[in-house]
């Protein structure tokens, strides 16, 4: 038995998200998505910018429901909802908390945004709204460097500059396996890697966007699990669609990190460890 788990049980495997757990990217993902906003805005849109838009409540509001782990889903409802409104100037059109709340819960929890997107036929398409926050995300030179030509301009020297490692120990320090189940792509994963100083981290144990297998689903853990043998992981994760996926799966344990799940943590059954930061957690749970 072991007492620093819920569980009783430790973990045979160390299951990580990515954004807001093994990277602090409140400042990159909100300010990346802000800019999205106001740029589809301006550019596609011809409509006046005249507020700051989209911050770090309404991106936290975003991180409570399963369905909306990928920001660049947050940014194609927002302007959608924004442009019902008929209205020329951004600090009209920009929805209040509430609405934004009230706009995401019409999608069910399991939706999946992006394949809905496709049955919108009004421009600019999910895929052009992807560009450009990837391009305002990687910057110009390194999305250049993935894509092989930059198409809007939208970008400048990235903002992917402003994450911060979310643990300082690199991934063989553990002491255990190690998987990550993130919504970022493997090109995304470049950044994330160099921000980590994470080298050589095996590629059969990440699971990401372009894998086809998006949280909430368990299957991306019960991959990692099959792939290193594991049979009670840890899962860390900082939104609704990671604890989600963990329960779903029905395994191992899950870790709350951050505070859009710290006011969940205590619900009877639904009971799970949280942690202020990810550096706090491994501290704490992996110490002798």
């Amino acid at each position: 038995m072991c007492k620093k788990w819920l569980k009783g049980v430790a973990p045979d495997l160390l299951v990580f998200d990515v954004d807001g757990v093994l990277i602090d990217n409140q400042d990159s993902y909100t300010l990346v998505t802000a800019e999205t906003v106001r740029w589809c805005w301006e550019n596609f849109f011809g409509k006046k910018v005249d507020c700051e838009g989209y911050t770090a409540e309404y991106f936290n509001i975003a991180k409570t429901h399963p369905a909306f782990n990928d920001d660049v889903a947050a940014s194609w409802v927002m302007l959608r909802a924004m442009l019902k409104t008929g209205r020329e100037s951004m600090k009209e059109a920009f929805l209040s908390p509430d609405a934004w709340k009230k706009e995401l819960y019409t999608f069910a929890a399991d939706a999946f945004v992006e394949g809905l997107a496709r049955e919108d036929t009004q421009a600019p398409s999910f895929g052009n709204i992807r560009i450009v926050f990837e391009e305002i995300y990687f910057g110009a030179e390194v999305y250049a460097e993935l894509k092989g030509k930059v198409v809007y301009g939208a970008g400048g020297e990235g903002l992917w500059q402003k994450e911060a490692p979310g643990t300082s120990k690199d991934w063989k320090e553990l002491g255990l396996p190690a998987g990550i189940y993130t919504g970022r792509s493997r090109d995304e994963m470049v950044t994330g890697y160099k921000t980590l100083n994470w080298r050589g981290f095996p590629d059969n144990m990440l699971i990401s966007f372009d894998s086809g297998i998006l949280k909430p689903s368990p299957e991306g853990l019960a991959i990692l699990c099959e792939r290193s043998g594991a049979k009670h992981p840890a899962f860390f994760g900082d939104t609704a669609s990671d604890r989600a996926a963990q329960a779903a799966f029905g395994k191992g344990e899950f870790v709350g990190i951050g505070p859009v799940l710290g006011a969940d943590s205590g619900n009877g059954s639904d009971e799970f460890l949280h942690f202020n930061t990810l550096e706090e957690a491994l501290s704490s749970l992996l110490s002798s």
